[in-house]
């Protein structure tokens, strides 16, 4: 059965002074998650209760809700880097994986309010190499680098996350920088 983590005790929130314009940002370690989790201490949680990752990492159809973020978001774009390639087989997705409430409308895979839409910023995305990727909403190339990127915003009308979804096999390498960027819009 797929596990649906987060960070432990993070909220629906972006930082307090957040006048405008605010950048998320995750440093994505899946090595020292494995291990912090057999050293007794997980950053992660299920539910609300910690969790610690198995050895074999991120199993397919397993998901992370890299970031929260409060009703009224904005999201207006994001990317992640890679450091290090993560499992050669092993794709993901960006999106949201729940019911949350979105003002964007039909997306690729299905999008609008209350459906969730796993690969609403980033679809089968490979991490076998490393490199800079941008999420957008464009179809097919969202994991390329190239000039053509279209913009993707996305009001979020009741809190929700930014969810990874690791799909075809497990991942246990994965080194890499997320990062989302927005504002509060009310």
């Amino acid at each position: 059965m797929a596990t649906t983590y987060h960070w432990h005790k993070q909220g629906y929130a972006i930082p307090y002074d957040a006048f405008g314009m605010v950048l998320l940002k995750k440093h994505f370690d899946v090595p020292a998650l494995i291990a912090s989790g057999a050293a007794g201490y997980s950053p992660l949680a299920v539910a609300e209760f910690g969790a610690a990752l198995p050895s074999t990492g991120f199993a397919n159809g397993d998901s992370i809700n890299m970031f929260r973020v409060p009703a009224g978001f904005l999201y207006l774009g994001g990317g992640c880097k890679v450091t290090t390639a993560g499992t050669t087989t092993c794709t993901m997705d960006v999106g949201y994986l729940t019911g949350t409430q979105t003002a964007r409308g039909v997306a690729s895979g299905g999008g609008g309010a209350n459906t969730a839409d796993d690969d609403a910023y980033l679809a089968i995305g490979a991490v076998s190499a490393t490199g800079s990727f941008n999420f957008d909403g464009s179809t097919g190339t969202e994991w390329v680098q190239n000039t053509d990127k279209l913009p993707v915003t996305d009001l979020y009308v009741t809190d929700g996350s930014i969810d990874v979804l690791f799909e075809n096999a497990a991942q246990v390498l994965l080194i890499a920088d997320f990062w989302v960027y927005g504002y509060k819009a009310y």
